[in-house]
């Protein structure tokens, strides 16, 4: 146990989706989890893979309500690889013998090994080292390598290594009431050679081709084996199945090779074609292992933060979190129009979408990585003019960042939610978080200040600022009584309380908790935050109430939309 390990020991089934969580592998454009590569989607674990910005609007039908939600789409699984003894049972550590189990992801050089016996149901004694990767140097590759090792026994083994686009959305408990069906199978097959199979979808309603290519070879001593190969398909789903000799004490390995790549890729003429050709391209698991370790030295040559303290569980903790945001945020970001996702690329909760989290990850990525604390600024600045008629369409001024934000910009916060223990529909009003705004102003100030890029400031970043600035200004309301503009109308940055007790009797008594957390009419950087408690002076000039469009009651002229349970 050191500073740069995560270590479990024993198969604890009630503990796996944290683990699975925890252990998951990503690049900055396609992440996913620490899920056994046995197991399928059940109520132990849940393998699931995730493409920064892949995203897919679906109407659901739930208690009465058409129901719409865009989500961060669980891709084709492109982990499934299991064996058997001939005539045995496929390797599932629930229904055999556990001797022994430990797993460790090395965050240091961004690998997950897990080692395993296991006997089954005819006293076989069977030993498994995996080691996984996803590429960091390369972002559209990841690689997983089995080596078995019958320990009492000799004979057949069967092999089967898949990809497999039946998968959905089904992660949280609470969203399965949703419809959770976002692929469309299209095409799979046999690739260039006869040991690589290949899949493609697409989603159903954005139209994003995803395409997976898996090369699966089986070694002895570094040498490939001859193997009697067939091939399963069917709609979302292919897979070979190996069968080969084995020896008692002797390790056999299996090498699986996978590509991934969207018909939003760069420089790909067709996503089908490029996972194929790549996936032939590739070198083998220990090359392309010793070049990922080397991209994740260059990055950490870059990003560590060295933690004087005898403790190696502060050092454990700090590099464990510094590790999940390079998986989410790294340089193959740069390229890409995405955001922040609540969860990075680590699940479904939030359902993928953008809050104010960059928030948090902007001061440490300014200092060390200030290209991609740009490239995610970018995604907010290309959904101005989205977040502009967010503003209008809700009576305001500027530019109206929305609470929740997924491929276009749009409000994604649900207007309704269904409580699950009365089955009925109540408002949501977390949507009214317009603390985001100014979290978005501030990011692009503090990038500013940190970096002096005024290039970006000249292009983008002025015009967000005085956008929001004309938001905050429109969203004030005059109170005469007490000579002041206040801010109503408004959910505070704990998530949760939408209104003081007995606002309806008292309406200057609406919310007003962005006033205690801070004044934030100011711009950011412009003197202290808390000395501006007045809007501009024309705004008062005859002001006797509430200013035109703003200070409107809790969720009053709100356009209406049903969801399904609020962030909380």
């Amino acid at each position: 146990m050191n500073a740069w390990t995560l270590s479990y020991e024993g198969f604890k089934p009630e503990e796996e989706r944290l683990r699975e969580a925890l252990c998951t592998l990503g690049n900055g454009y396609f992440a996913t989890r620490g899920a056994a590569p046995e197991a399928a989607a059940d109520d132990v674990h849940y393998p699931g893979t995730y493409v920064a910005g892949c995203y897919n609007r679906l109407v659901s039908h739930v208690a009465g309500r058409d129901v719409e939600n865009e989500d961060l789409v669980n891709v084709p699984n492109w982990l499934p690889l299991t064996f058997r003894p001939e005539d045995g049972d496929w390797l599932d550590l629930r229904q055999m013998g556990v001797l022994d189990y430990r797993q460790k992801l090395d965050v240091r050089r961004g690998v997950l090994t897990r080692f395993l016996r296991a006997r089954d149901r005819q006293g076989r004694v069977t030993r498994v080292t995996q080691r996984r990767f996803v590429h960091m140097a390369d972002h559209y590759l990841a690689g997983l390598e089995t080596a078995v090792v019958p320990e009492n026994w000799s004979g057949g083994l069967e092999v089967r290594s898949a990809l497999d686009g039946r998968v959905t959305n089904a992660d949280v408990a609470r969203y399965r009431l949703l419809d959770g069906r976002h692929l469309v199978p299209l095409e799979a097959g046999t690739g260039l050679d006869d040991d690589t199979v290949w899949l493609l979808v697409e989603t159903r309603s954005s139209h994003v081709r995803i395409a997976q290519a898996a090369r699966t070879r089986v070694l002895r001593d570094g040498e490939a084996v001859p193997v009697e190969r067939r091939t399963l398909q069917e709609p979302g789903f292919v897979a070979h199945e190996l069968a080969v000799d084995v020896r008692e004490g002797e390790p056999l390995t299996v090498e699986k090779v996978v590509t991934l790549f969207t018909s939003r890729a760069r420089a790909v003429a067709e996503p089908g074609e490029a996972a194929r050709q790549w996936v032939a391209r590739a070198g083998g698991f220990d090359e392309l292992l010793e070049r990922h370790v080397v991209a994740w030295g260059q990055l950490w040559r870059r990003c560590r933060t060295d933690i004087d303290a005898d403790d190696h569980d502060v050092a454990r903790t700090v590099n464990l979190h510094v590790f999940h945001l390079l998986q989410t945020v790294s340089g193959h970001t740069i390229d890409l129009d995405v955001g922040v996702p609540a969860r990075g690329l680590h699940g479904e909760a939030y359902r993928g979408h953008i809050f104010w989290d960059e928030l948090f990850v902007f001061p440490f990525l300014n200092l060390r990585f200030p290209e991609a604390t740009r490239a995610l600024l970018s995604y907010r600045a290309r959904r101005l003019p989205e977040a502009r008629w967010g503003a209008r369409q809700a009576g305001y001024q500027g530019a109206m960042y929305p609470w929740q934000s997924g491929s276009d910009g749009r409000e994604e916060t649900q207007r309704l939610h269904l409580n699950p223990r009365s089955g009925r529909w109540l408002p949501d009003n977390s949507h009214l978080q317009r603390h985001v705004n100014v979290a978005v102003a501030y990011n692009v100030w503090q990038y500013y200040q940190v970096t002096g890029d005024l290039e970006f400031l000249s292009e983008h970043g002025a015009e967000m600022l005085l956008e929001i600035a004309r938001f905050w200004a429109s969203i004030t309301t005059y109170n005469r009584t007490l000579d002041r503009y206040e801010i109503l109308g408004v959910m505070g940055p704990d998530e949760y309380h939408d209104g003081y007790p007995d606002r309806d009797r008292d309406r200057a008594g609406q919310q007003r908790l962005h006033q205690r957390h801070g004044r934030l009419g100011a711009l950011p950087g412009a003197g202290h935050p808390g000395s501006v408690t007045r809007a501009p002076a024309h705004r008062a000039r005859g002001a006797a109430g509430p200013a035109a469009g703003g200070g409107r009651p809790l969720g009053g002229g709100q356009p209406q939309a049903a969801g399904l349970l609020p962030r909380r």
